[in-house]
């Protein structure tokens, strides 16, 4: 696979201080995410992850997924197979197809509604991410409304993605096909993983998830 296009961890941070206060607010953080979470500007963010999955899943199925998020203003990371078919929405004229919240921040900070990460070699940028926003918000990974998704179905490495997000403590999907086995997939500690072949329900899911950890916290 050809080199993805990958924004590093502090190209994002940099973007969020667009939308800082500079008067009042620290820049160079992750705050200005969380504060439009937790207003409600934005509902929550995705990852959208997995191994190849041309095999199984056409690109349609991964447009159609993400429009459904943004639409809900949930702001998407993109990191492994689904970079190669998500570049229409790293342009930042994709932020038309978002809903109010998450359009209003992505025309503040300049950004696209979908962050490409890149390939999987660099999973930790996620891990750096979560772990920032767990430290600038005071609450636990498992708290923040963040979950994973991989629409590509269940092979040995997707196995071991889901299995280190809900290490994590983030609640992970798996667009599994009915005829592979999902017995690999273990549950993390504080978070669990959802498996169906059914991707509008699995994306419906994702998105309860997001409120219920919003309802839990109060916001």
């Amino acid at each position: 696979m050809a080199d993805l296009p990958a924004l590093q961890v502090s190209d994002i941070i940099g973007a969020l201080d667009g939308v800082t206060n500079s008067k009042v607010d620290k820049a160079g953080t992750t705050k200005p995410l969380i504060e439009c979470i937790t207003s409600g500007v934005l509902r929550g963010a995705a990852v959208i992850l997995g191994s190849d999955g041309g095999d199984k899943r056409p690109a349609e199925d991964y447009a159609v997924q993400v429009k459904k998020l943004i639409a809900n203003d949930i702001i998407v990371l993109a990191i492994g197979y689904p970079v190669s078919v998500l570049t229409e929405f790293f342009d930042k004229s994709a932020a038309a197809q978002a809903g109010d919240g998450l359009g209003r921040v992505c025309s503040l900070a300049d950004i696209p509604p979908v962050l490409p990460l890149g390939g999987l070699d660099n999973i930790q940028n996620v891990v750096t991410i979560a772990s920032a926003l767990s430290a600038d918000s005071g609450l636990a990974v498992h708290q923040l409304p963040l979950v994973g998704l991989d629409l590509a179905g269940v092979s040995e490495t997707d196995v071991t993605l889901g299995n280190t997000f809900a290490g994590l403590g983030v609640d992970t999907f798996i667009g599994v096909l009915p005829e592979i086995s999902v017995s690999g997939l273990k549950d993390g500690e504080n978070a669990k993983q959802t498996a169906s072949a059914d991707l509008n329900a699995l994306t419906d899911a994702l998105i309860a998830d997001i409120e219920a950890k919003r309802a839990a916290l109060g916001i």
